[in-house]
């Protein structure tokens, strides 16, 4: 069970694009995965933007997110699986100095696994 598709949508609020997954599909009553839904902004697409057109090199690590979140869900239920995103990574910069990032700046990653991880 994970991410088996991709959709994509465009929000109808002033949101910016996000990723998430939604579309649960079944086969014989048993959840077999979701889609990975790209929601493109309601400014990108009345100005005719491209969203999503940075993401190729991320997809990877996008999918492997979202299915992290669909598996915590399926163990430890929805609100455990959305805290995932608030997770923060504070690592040092030099100087005393620290920098912190959501687990969900997928940027950061040095992996395809779409967890932030910061080895010191």
């Amino acid at each position: 069970m994970g991410i088996i598709g991709v959709s994509i949508a465009c929000s109808f609020d002033e949101s910016q694009e996000y990723c998430t997954y939604d579309n649960p599909e079944y086969s014989q009553n048993e959840l077999i995965g979701y889609s990975l839904m790209l929601i493109k902004s309601k400014f990108s697409e009345v100005n005719g933007l491209n969203s999503f057109g940075h993401i190729e090199s991320l997809i990877e690590r996008v999918v492997s997110h979202e299915t992290i979140h669909v598996v915590i869900k399926k163990i430890e239920g929805q609100e455990t699986s959305d805290r995932l995103d608030d997770l923060e990574i504070t690592f040092p910069v030099g100087r005393g100095k620290t920098h912190i990032i959501k687990m969900n700046f997928l940027g950061y990653a040095n992996d395809e696994t779409g967890l932030v991880t910061v080895n010191l």
